[in-house]
């Protein structure tokens, strides 16, 4: 870096509120998002306040750098990356300012995400229209920034639409607020960039007063170059709104927003609308229109093919011959008169032949499949395996409804002609399809095909009077083809880009170009080999997960520390950039050893979430974890961390001291020790250790069946909770005629396997497997009360030993509670018959969830008597097994379960069950309600 912009750097970090970063980490996470391009930032700032930005403009226009502002770097034309400095919104400017519900409009910033406004907006009974898939981790300005819209644009429109008026930073450092003013008016702000601006912005919609009506695109959605359409107003007035709105971050920096609300519509039913031919959709969907749908969205022949293939459960609803199909839904005041619009419509389109087969959602579940089949078209490309990837650059164009079936016909042509396969789906209600290209852009002659491809496709949208943006703006990837589209107006661009910014700072090259060779250059796609980091990274498994992450953002919306900090490291996708930057050798090896890099894996709680909600199925956690063992193989490990996570050793030493362990544990001062000696934060209350093991009380064998069944105690179900779980399992299982086996097995090493330190702990994990083998050979079904042993057997140890012996056991490991319900289901189970009269939560733990059986611990406890039962949502409790028990986390573990307690608080329950020790632990400490295990409660219904 530059002497001299290290030094303006450190003048500015000084002063601002916000958060200024320049290091390698940090600049190669915001290298990437969710396009195909590569892009090293200078700098990353953390803007507080909108002075914040002006003094970041300061530096930008001294040291001639470009600056790029960012909201979740969800968009697929790389405008969201920049070589210079990039603006981060997300991280702290997104506070929702004010709501004014009898007005119907609400003022944020730039940073807020579009779910948790509707989310706040709901008890108003407002909502913010524009639906893009990315609505749980798009921000609002990054919405303004690309005109975004969605499913729902077919009723509701684009964002455009939506936005009452902006406060904007102008290059110079200038705030505009922007809104309809007389020219007279503007005239007054002499000798400011604000008054050249609406002077020029006059004469350029004079100028080009013909080329305006004669190059609007005949579409009914636009978000290509600048809309200058909607900029003069009736009394001659000017509002730079709708042309600022959709502008990319080219002509200012975008600091409030008010925005214009909706009423949510209470009643919603959806159908299915089957094609045999592609000719017939256009004229069928202008009769749909004709029933104002609230959505029209397509899936073309090779997406059904593909679900039918990858989700069998779907094929029924998907037959073997359809060509296209439409997913149609209606909104109004009461369902009655929904059923009586769809059975015209059905009536209309089979009647006249157009379709083939229309089937209306009989109740909420089929509306809850039927949007589940209109979402699998992005969750099935994106877990495509192999370098030929489904690539998103001919995504966004859009024609008119009624030139649908020609633009489908020019596709297929054009798609032959190249010899690619493509996948097509998106919003037929507005002509807006989403083609999903299969390329291998680490091969040159793949990447010509890519250019070549985007030309003509471009080339036949505006034969059709199209556009080549329907909702997702230019960016790098459309950039160099606006020429085309605005043979004319693109001239006027250019003269709008230079009186808003005669700098050329804010994201150059952009709806104006700067270079021919905009779409090809810059791809993050490499032919070149990965490069050795030398340890647990260079595993192909590893690599294979980093080349599966499209980038797109998503865990943002569900990595609970993602959630929490709001940095972009935090998030799956951070940490895969970051370790993709080390393998490609745009990072020296040296990172690795850094604080930042080790930061930056520790962030992860090993949740698995990502296996259950990432759309391409990345095992981030898994990388991760390689990741902290890289760390670990250059820094060593602390013995403070070695301790902490030796879970037996720990538990076998209060044990063995209890009482006295316990008495110290409840003591401040000896906490101030164990924080100092083991890192153990002394905010942290820890279980109580037992005297009497579970394992050392247990009677075994008994039961008097012929079935026989192993069950692993867990480390806190021999010494924390032998009664209350360990005692209780063995309990149940043969009360209900079951041998039960307790294998010698230590323990699973799951606190280890997080810290990084697998290879440390590969004699236990072969020792464990040895001791369970037999079992699982001899058809044994081996049970486990604790979620996160169960996943190291099932998950981690296959991954880490590789043998067949891994794969054996990990079939036979079974939750207890699956267990427990599958005898039910059979009538095995003797029935608890004594009532407990309490209302009782369940949090199902995140390992429970990954590993698919979240739902058996609640079913359950709802077959005791009397019982209330409260399932609560999809929350972490953010403890993450050590995670947040050591001195530097256990404030942000909390942060983390936050939208769980306050859940938990607001129930009124008078019990919590989880079968998690260390959920147990976190949900006790944050909300004081005595938490429990299900099994300690469907023992006490037995009344043994």
């Amino acid at each position: 870096m530059e002497p001299s912009l290290a030094e303006s750097l450190g003048k500015l970090r000084k002063s601002i509120q916000g958060e200024l970063l320049w290091d390698p980490v940090s600049r190669s996470v915001y290298a990437t998002g969710a396009c195909l391009y590569r892009v090293l930032p200078r700098a990353v700032l953390w803007p507080k306040r909108t002075e914040d930005v002006i003094l970041a403009l300061e530096l930008a226009r001294g040291q001639r750098i470009p600056v790029t502002a960012r909201g979740g770097g969800t968009s697929r034309t790389g405008n969201e990356l920049g070589e210079g400095l990039v603006i981060d919104f997300s991280r702290h400017m997104n506070r929702i300012l004010e709501v004014n519900p009898e007005a119907k409009s609400v003022r944020v910033e730039p940073g807020v995400i579009l779910a948790d406004l509707n989310e706040f907006l709901k008890p108003h009974g407002l909502f913010f229209p524009p639906d893009p898939s990315t609505k749980d981790h798009c921000t609002i300005g990054g919405m303004i920034a690309n005109n975004s819209s969605g499913p729902m644009s077919v009723k509701y429109g684009t964002t455009r639409r939506y936005v009452e008026w902006l406060q904007v930073v102008l290059s110079n450092g200038e705030i505009i607020r922007t809104g309809p003013v007389p020219l007279a008016q503007a005239g007054e702000k002499t000798g400011t960039r604000e008054s050249q601006i609406y002077s020029a912005m006059a004469r350029i919609l004079e100028q080009y007063g013909e080329a305006l009506e004669q190059e609007r695109p005949h579409v009914t959605k636009d978000s290509s170059g600048y809309n200058l359409w909607e900029v003069g107003k009736l009394d001659g007035a000017l509002d730079l709104t709708p042309m600022l709105v959709g502008s990319e971050g080219t002509l200012g920096i975008v600091t409030q927003a008010s925005l214009r609300l909706m009423p949510i519509v209470p009643a919603r039913l959806s159908a299915l609308v089957y094609f045999r031919e592609l000719s017939t959709v256009g004229e069928a969907t202008q009769s749909i229109l004709e029933f104002q749908p609230s959505m029209v969205e397509i899936m073309e022949r090779q997406i059904l093919d593909l679900a039918r293939k990858n989700n069998p459960a779907l094929a029924q609803h998907l037959p073997e011959g359809t060509e296209a199909l439409l997913v149609v839904e209606l909104e109004a005041q009461e369902q009655a008169s929904l059923r009586e619009a769809f059975s015209k419509m059905a009536d209309q389109l089979l009647g006249k032949g157009l379709a083939w087969e229309f089937r209306v959602a009989s109740d909420s579940n089929e509306m809850a499949l039927f949007s589940r089949i209109r979402s699998i078209s992005g969750p099935i490309l994106n877990r495509v395996k192999g370098p030929r990837k489904p690539r998103a650059f001919i995504e966004d164009p859009a024609v008119h409804p009624s030139r649908l079936p020609e633009y489908l016909e020019g596709l297929r042509r054009l798609f032959q002609k190249h010899g690619v396969e493509a996948s097509i789906y998106g919003h037929a209600g507005d002509g807006n399809l989403h083609s999903m290209v299969f390329l291998d852009l680490s091969r040159p002659e793949e990447i010509q095909r890519m250019v070549a491809l985007s030309a003509e496709v471009y080339d036949l949208v505006l034969k059709l009077k199209g556009t080549i943006s329907g909702e997702h703006g230019d960016g790098r990837l459309r950039t160099q083809f606006l020429p085309l589209q605005y043979p004319r107006l693109h001239k006027a661009f250019r003269e709008i880009k230079q009186v808003f910014d005669p700098e050329g700072i804010l994201n150059p090259g952009v709806i104006v170009p700067q270079t021919a060779h905009l779409l090809q250059g810059n791809l993050r796609f490499q032919e070149t080999l990965p490069q050795p980091a030398g340890g647990c990274l260079d595993n192909p498994q590893v690599q294979e997960e980093v080349q599966g992450c499209s980038g797109c953002g998503k865990c943002r919306s569900y990595c609970p520390v993602a959630k929490a900090t709001r940095q972009e490291w935090a998030s799956a996708r951070g940490k895969i950039s970051l370790v993709r930057e080390i393998l490609s050798g745009n990072l020296p090896g040296a990172v690795l050893g850094s604080e930042e890099f080790r930061r930056a894996m520790e962030l992860c709680i090993n949740c698995k979430r990502c296996l259950k909600e990432c759309p391409s199925g990345v095992d981030a956690p898994w990388v991760a974890l390689c990741g902290r063992e890289q760390v670990l193989g250059l820094r060593g490990e602390p013995p403070s961390q070695r301790l902490l996570s030796d879970t037996r050793l720990l538990c076998a030493l209060g044990s063995a001291t209890a009482p006295l362990s316990n008495l110290a544990l409840s003591s401040a001062s000896a906490r101030i020790l164990l924080e100092r000696a083991l890192g153990l934060d002394r905010k942290r209350e820890l279980p109580a250790f037992s005297r009497r093991t579970a394992k050392g009380q247990a009677k075994r064998g008994s039961g008097g069946g012929k079935d026989r069944v192993a069950l692993f105690l867990s480390c806190h179900a021999n010494f924390n909770d032998p009664e209350g779980e360990g005692l209780a399992a063995l309990q149940i299982l043969q009360g209900n005629g079951l041998e039960v086996l307790i294998p010698e097995v230590k323990c699973c090493a799951m606190a280890r396997i997080n810290a990084g330190a697998a290879s440390k702990v590969m004699g236990q994990l072969r020792q464990n497997l040895r001791a369970l083998a037999p079992f699982a050979k001899s058809g044994i079904p081996i049970l486990f009360t604790e979620p996160s042993c169960l996943l190291a057997l099932k998950m981690e140890y296959p991954k880490l030993l590789a043998s067949e012996e891994a794969g054996t056991v990990a079939e036979s490991c079974l939750d207890i509670h699956e267990f427990l319900l599958e005898w039910h289901h059979k009538g095995l189970l003797r029935q608890p018959t004594a009532p407990i009269r309490k209302k009782v939560g369940h949090h199902t733990p995140c390992h429970l969830q990954a590993l698919g059986n979240g739902q058996a611990p609640g079913r359950l406890l709802a077959l005791i008597p009397g019982l209330e039962l409260v399932q609560y949502g999809d929350f972490c409790c953010g403890m993450g097994g050590t995670f947040g028990m050591k001195k530097g986390n256990a404030e942000l573990s909390v942060h983390m379960g936050k939208p769980l307690q306050e859940q938990i608080r607001s129930s009124g329950v008078d019990l919590v069950a989880t079968s998690c020790g260390a959920c147990k632990m976190q949900i006790q400490q944050t909300t004081g309600i005595k938490t429990v295990h299900p099994l300690g409660l469907f023992l006490k219904a037995y009344s043994c």
